[in-house]
């Protein structure tokens, strides 16, 4: 479909082959015309430069270092694009376990909610026909850059700059909606602007959702796809307290203290990590100067050393996520892909395939 306007690059195209035999092999692709579009779409054109951090610190990646740039572009692995970290290239093997879960047959209609690069705009231009496709984003600036790109690569979908929570509706009906940002909860306007049987898939917590949709516009169930997924928040209202803030809160902050019975590497069990990001999503983590913190935008926080969590602000944040790890561990410590996603006029769940009782219900208020 595509008739590329940049000169070929034989080391590019070389990569290029690379990678997209490498997951044919792994399993990754295994619908021959998904392979024919990771073939037909360099994606050195949609990630110029990425930004690296090691124990240097952060750096730029580019065509001046071009073996070093054109081997990480072309492997399997998530890659920042931006140097605030809001915005990046997914990981190919989760970006074609997404892009196959949406079981397109050709001529679907698709909207993009989160265009970044542009890469999956390409993918799906390439799959479908720039015509059918849709995408998305809060961010300007990535808007004008992902449309460049994609011209240069030979695509012309539509383009906009609009609050992904809100879908497309001047474009829509869709037949199929693919989100490439966390969310906390599915936005009803995606299923107000899909076709009844249409298809959702998108990160929800930690994981990949994908849903279909019922005969109403409040009617969708699913189930998630077993690979870990993690991916930068979908923007769309002001940001929360300054991180920084909250960190010194996290650090300072005088607040009760008793012995805990889990610490930070709970969040290490990719499994455990999916429950608990979506029983507590606004919760974030980290380890500064060697000591474990755990926040929140609404100045709830969490110190944890020795042996010892200190816990301040509204509510009880640690005693939150040990009460979620608890319940995931009496359940039997279940994967992501037993758990079911149910959508009906009176909310919205995740619950265990085989006990429905042992549900959660998603709030999309809860920040």
């Amino acid at each position: 479909m595509s008739e590329p306007n940049a000169s070929p690059d034989h080391k590019a195209i070389a990569e290029l082959n690379r990678m997209v035999g490498e997951l044919v092999a792994s399993g990754n692709i295994t619908d021959p015309r998904w392979r024919a579009a990771f073939s037909a779409v360099p994606r050195h054109l949609f990630v110029p430069r990425f930004y690296r951090n090691d124990e240097q610190g952060s750096s730029i990646v580019d065509s001046a270092s071009e073996d070093d740039w054109l081997s990480a572009v072309y492997s399997d692995i998530h890659l920042v694009t931006t140097e605030d970290v809001r915005s990046s290239s997914t990981a190919p093997s989760l970006m074609a376990s997404m892009l196959q879960a949406l079981g397109l047959d050709g001529g679907e209609r698709v909207l993009e909610i989160g265009t970044g690069t542009g890469y999956n705009a390409a993918l799906l231009s390439e799959r479908l026909g720039s015509e059918q496709v849709t995408s998305v984003d809060v961010d300007p600036g990535l808007v004008d850059q992902a449309r460049e790109r994609l011209a240069l690569a030979g695509y012309r979908p539509l383009v906009t700059v609009a609050d992904g929570v809100d879908g497309y509706p001047e474009a829509s009906p869709y037949d199929a909606v693919i989100g490439t940002c966390r969310l906390d909860f599915v936005p009803l306007a995606w299923l107000r602007q899909l076709q009844p049987g249409g298809v959702i898939v998108t990160p929800l917590g930690a994981g990949v959702a994908v849903l279909r949709k019922g005969q109403t516009d409040t009617e969708a169930r699913g189930h998630f796809l077993p690979d870990p997924a993690y991916f930068m928040p979908l923007r769309h209202q002001p940001e929360p307290e300054a991180v920084g803030e909250l960190v010194e809160l996290a650090l300072h902050g005088v607040g009760v203290s008793r012995a805990y019975r889990c610490d930070l590497s709970i969040y290490r069990d990719n499994d455990a990590r999916f429950w608990l990001d979506l029983t507590n999503p606004a919760i974030r983590t980290m380890t500064v100067d060697g000591t474990a913190l755990a926040f929140r935008s609404d100045g709830a926080w969490a110190r944890l050393a020795d042996g010892v969590v200190t816990q301040g602000g509204p509510g009880a944040l640690w005693d939150e996520v040990e009460a979620a790890h608890s319940a995931w561990e009496e359940d039997g410590r279940p994967a992501r892909g037993e758990f079911r996603v149910s959508i009906t006029g009176a909310g919205q769940e995740v619950y265990l395939a085989d006990r429905p009782e042992r549900m959660h219900r998603l709030d999309p208020w809860r920040r």
